[in-house]
């Protein structure tokens, strides 16, 4: 072999020795050190998520503490966003609501053992926690739900209290805005870490809350002027109708021509426009019911004017009946609707 053959064949071993040495030191760096970072158990409950391992998620969150304190936080949160007592009023209402804690933790733990085995928070037929809590209702008060992860800002490690605080960003959908969790990872005896506690959930769930309180009260504004604005209108019409029967009769052909025309001209336009202008809304969860009853109102009346216009050509007394009968449940849904916007108000005052 020559020089120049054996010197090549020396670097080789050289440069693959170093390459062993190298994957050792990684291997070793990774059994551990990595392993036993706060890091590393973050990036753990991430795949395990994504994995839907629900028994090995537990070797790195302390469910019984994070249950308790956010448990706490949740009620807290809900309090401070919806309840403008304070003082000793405060303390009274937050006291009376203790009573929930146990079974809205209990309700917390299924919706996280839902999410991390099926992929999302509650489980069709299956939301209800023990003590009547539904599962579901906690996702959606606590705003986790629409919530969704943005990365790690940062990490920071006390090594003497064998305490860690991670940055998470996340993205909540209905504050339309990001929110750093402040997540707190505490040391094991074994050298691992744990996620313990979420040190300012209290402030999410009261973002969150004040926030929706925000948007309902937009939508309350937003709807007002529109229902305005119709029933302005639809007077008019109601007038328009009165002078065509005050200067003629149901009799008469051109009476009935001209109420025809107008309802189907004037009236069944207006109450699909309002129903338009309605539908184009941005609708908070909060004022669904409230909603869908205007919705439903102004359905009703478009029924009532075409059965109405009907009338005019078969003079049937089943079709005013019909129509009646929807101009009837019309109105008993506007008291409805009435009554509802004055509870929705009262809520964010």
């Amino acid at each position: 072999m020559s020089s120049f053959a054996r010197s090549v064949k020396y670097r080789l071993l050289a440069i693959l020795a170093v390459v062993l040495v190298a994957a050792a030191g990684g291997a070793w760096w990774y059994a551990t050190y990595y392993t036993n970072t706060p890091e590393y158990a973050l990036k753990m409950i991430q795949e395990c998520v994504e994995n839907h391992d629900k028994d090995k998620i537990r070797k790195y969150i302390d469910f019984e503490h994070l249950l308790d304190t956010s448990s706490d936080a949740l009620l807290e949160g809900l309090v401070d966003a919806n309840i403008p007592a304070v003082g000793d009023a405060k303390d009274a209402v937050s006291s009376f609501t203790r009573m929930f804690k146990a079974p809205v933790s209990m309700s917390l733990q299924m919706a996280i053992d839902n999410y991390v085995e099926y992929g999302q928070w509650t489980k069709t037929g299956n939301s209800e926690g023990a003590g009547g809590i539904d599962a579901d209702m906690v996702v959606q008060k606590s705003g986790i739900g629409s919530t969704s992860f943005r990365g790690l800002d940062s990490m920071a490690v006390d090594g003497d209290n064998g305490t860690a605080v991670a940055k998470v960003r996340v993205f909540q959908e209905e504050a339309n805005e990001e929110f750093i969790l402040d997540m707190e990872f505490v040391k094991k005896d074994n050298g691992g870490w744990q996620l313990y506690e979420i040190t300012n959930l209290k402030d999410f769930i009261t973002m969150v809350n004040h926030s929706r309180r925000d948007h309902v009260k937009v939508y309350l504004e937003q709807s007002a002027a529109i229902m305005t604005k119709h029933d302005a209108k639809v007077m008019s019409l109601e007038q328009d109708a009165s002078n065509i029967l005050g200067s003629g009769s149901l009799g008469s052909d051109d009476t009935r021509k001209a109420l025809k025309k107008l309802m189907l001209d004037g009236v069944v336009p207006e109450w699909q426009a309002r129903k338009g202008e309605l539908e184009d809304m941005n609708v908070p969860a909060a004022a669904g019911s409230l909603h869908r009853l205007r919705i439903k109102i102004c359905d009703l009346h478009i029924d009532y004017a075409q059965g109405y216009a009907k009338w005019m050509d078969d003079k049937n007394a089943s079709t005013i009946r019909t129509a009646d009968a929807s101009l009837k449940q019309a109105k008993t849904l506007e008291k409805e609707a009435e009554l509802l916007t004055r509870q929705v108000n009262s809520h964010i005052k």
